[in-house]
């Protein structure tokens, strides 16, 4: 039989192996690079696209600085430089459907490798701005301190919510309400997030008939004893509680309330000054023309007397929302009558101070909310340790149950007298300093009733909308 010669036959198989093993891993090299490629592409769009949203993220701060003229960049601002690429933003805010919206549209910027002149990747995003809240004010108020002197008997309000810590200075006083929250405390006392001497009061009746209890919620102790920092048949006490939310802004903007369609007054301060009481505000003729004036910010010299209003004992009749730029009554403590027609709430916004000795709502007024944004004048120092931007003195007898004080800085009544129960819709200020007149023939009692789901709190620009361009 011929023998056969397959020597050479497994060299074939080895080299036909090896190029395909060959062939395989550098398929496999070529998928691999494109995958990465790929990979470091959409990591680089994906950083453009944080970029835009940066962008987006600073205008609505620049909003919440207050900043409402914010147009955007001129230029690009730049993120993140790295080693290998770098980042950038540019923005444009527009006005929106009305002045509580802005419409931000932000393009996110990709420099790979970081000395190109053009970028690489680009994303651009358009986000919808408003500016909203989910909280309305309380009763009464303080982003700081409640402070209550020892002349005061009685103190009535539905609802408390202080940042601070509430101080009562005598054993005679008796707060009396529904609900109570504290969110901090008085470093100086025990920790004490109510202190004093005072006496804590379980109102008749409550709002909700299915409550039976004050509620109590604070941050710290409660010092006031009874109830102490225990529950009883009369009081619900939650104390050491760390996570109560602070009131970070209580005051509104006045384009909040008043939009585009508002303009300024053509006569100045006059419809103020002008005329015999009763005085409308606006005057008849000048509907929606209620800016007194809409001029600059803060006070305006051209408003009244060099910026102080006098109003004397006259009645207002409050016909729509007003913004004025002037002190009422500073030179002089005025006595003035409001009335709101209608049953909408009217708001007033005050770039100045308040310096009434008493004041008063007509009757059948509609709830009125006074937003004060002065700051606390030096010559109250003496009788408002706490400030005094909204001052009630103790001439007359104030009955303003549809009255509401929203004050930047300082609230301070004075001895005041109250010639009705309720006597005020409720209060809000940084610190609230009572020293009322004690059953004069009424204790300071605030309207239960008053509508302040109205009047919102913590009023911030969030966004409401994101599309991707």
């Amino acid at each position: 039989m011929r023998q056969r010669n397959e020597s050479g036959s497994i060299l074939v198989s080895i080299l036909i192996v090896t190029i395909f093993l060959t062939s395989f891993v550098y398929g496999l090299i070529a998928v691999g690079n494109v995958n990465l490629v790929r990979a470091k592409n959409r990591i680089l769009l994906l950083q453009s696209q944080y970029a835009a949203e940066s962008g987006a993220d600073t205008a609505i701060a620049f909003l919440n600085s207050g900043n409402l003229g914010y147009t955007g960049t001129t230029s690009d601002i730049q993120v993140l430089n790295s080693a290998t690429y770098r980042s950038t933003y540019s923005v444009t805010v527009s006005p929106g459907t009305d002045d509580k919206e802005r419409i931000i549209q932000a393009e996110g910027k990709v420099y790979s490798p970081k000395g190109a002149s053009q970028p690489t990747h680009t994303r651009k995003i358009q986000v919808t701005a408003r500016r909203t809240t989910d909280t309305t004010a309380d009763s009464m108020m303080s982003r700081n301190i409640i402070y209550i002197e020892s002349g005061v008997k009685n103190i009535r309000a539905k609802d408390i919510y202080v940042n601070g810590y509430i101080q009562m200075d005598k054993n005679t006083t008796n707060m009396i309400a529904e609900k109570i929250f504290v969110a901090d405390k008085n470093t100086g006392a025990n920790n004490c997030s109510i202190g004093g001497v005072g006496n804590l009061v379980k109102p008749s009746s409550f709002s909700d008939p299915a409550q039976t209890r004050t509620r109590i919620v604070l941050a710290y102790n409660n010092c006031i004893s009874p109830p102490g920092n225990a529950s009883n048949a009369n009081f619900e006490v939650s104390v050491n509680q760390p996570n109560i939310p602070k009131i970070q802004a209580s005051n509104i903007p006045f384009n909040y309330v008043m939009d585009g369609t508002y303009q300024a007054s053509p006569t100045g301060c006059n419809d103020w000054t002008a005329g015999t009481s009763p005085r409308n505000i606006p005057s008849t003729g000048n509907e929606k023309r209620t800016h007194y004036p809409d001029t600059g910010s803060n006070i305006s010299t051209s408003c009244g007397t060099s910026g102080d209003l006098s109003l004397g004992s006259a009645q207002y009749n409050i016909r729509d929302h007003v913004h004025v730029r002037a002190n009422l009554c500073a030179a002089s403590a005025c006595t003035p009558i409001f009335n709101n027609p209608t049953a909408q709430t009217k708001f007033i916004f005050v770039e100045g101070t308040i310096n009434f000795n008493s004041m008063q709502t007509a009757s059948g007024s509609g709830p009125i909310v006074f937003i004060v944004y002065g700051t606390d004048p030096p010559s109250k120092t003496s009788v408002c340790p706490l400030g005094g931007s909204v001052y009630l003195g103790n001439s007359g007898n104030t009955i303003a149950p549809k009255v509401y004080f929203n004050a930047s800085n300082g609230i301070c009544l004075n001895k005041t007298r109250f010639g009705a129960d309720p006597a005020l819709g409720g209060v809000s200020g940084k610190n609230v300093f009572i020293s009322t007149n004690p059953g004069s023939p009424f204790d300071l009692r605030l309207d239960p009733v008053f509508p302040v789901q109205d009047i919102p709190i913590d009023l911030s620009w969030r966004a409401t909308r994101y599309i991707r361009l």
